[in-house]
């Protein structure tokens, strides 16, 4: 299935962009895979990681470093620390807790990107982002056809490494939290240190696909935060 993946842009150049849109909301779904069908964890406010990605990589590009690699870096790190913060709080309590809180803070971080207009552009959005050649050689076309390449080839990779994490002990320990979680406790599986670890990863990969977002559109708007992102995502 790859090998065609790859060749959609140059077999159906006019459908690049479209392309380009598939493979981001693949990688988003990815991330929150990793927290619901495998951990169990509801969240209705996932786009917060997805808009902080997009926010981060965009103000990364246009007021340090164009590079579109480093900026998906940035992206990718900054969801991740807030995912591990976010792990403490939003993990307590019943899945209505959970579900509730993630929304909430999804709210918050949309209200700050709003309040932050000197910043983030506000309601008008953060416009004039442009972005470097990747690798030094392959400049974003208005096709689209280098971003679907782009936005592939990280799907691709961060597809594998969580596909090869849900294979090993550890995702079997959180299908056996997932599906029992006094259980898991009880035969010495650490719930909470787990859960957490998969929150903050399922949020590094999130922040990856708005990183994506935002690079191939060379804009981030408040949307990014929507709650119609996260419902869509989730149903």
């Amino acid at each position: 299935l790859w090998p065609l993946l790859f060749a959609l842009p140059l077999l159906l150049p006019q459908h690049a962009l479209l392309v380009n849109e598939v493979a981001i909301t693949a990688l988003f779904a990815v991330s929150l895979d990793l927290i619901l069908g495998y951990a169990g964890i509801v969240s209705l406010g996932h786009a917060a990681f997805f808009g902080l990605g997009a926010y981060a990589a965009a103000l990364f590009a246009k007021h340090v470093n164009p590079d579109p690699l480093l900026g998906l870096l940035v992206g990718t790190a900054g969801a991740t620390l807030l995912g591990a913060v976010f792990s403490l709080s939003i993990l307590r309590g019943s899945d209505l807790t959970r579900l509730m809180v993630s929304l909430g803070a999804c709210l918050l971080l949309g209200e700050l990107a709003n309040k932050l207009d000197w910043l983030t552009g506000g309601a008008d959005g953060l416009q004039g982002v442009v972005m470097g050649k990747l690798l030094g050689q392959f400049e974003f076309d208005l096709m689209g056809q280098v971003a679907a390449w782009y936005s592939l080839a990280v799907l691709l990779l961060m597809f594998g490494l969580a596909r090869r994490w849900v294979v090993s002990p550890l995702g079997a320990s959180l299908i056996a939290i997932r599906d029992n979680r006094l259980r898991a406790m009880a035969i010495g599986v650490p719930v909470h240190a787990r859960l957490s670890l998969v929150y903050t990863v399922a949020a590094g990969l999130a922040g990856a696909a708005g990183s994506l977002q935002a690079q191939t559109t060379g804009f981030a708007s408040l949307d990014v935060f929507g709650l119609d992102r996260s419902a869509d995502l989730l149903l």
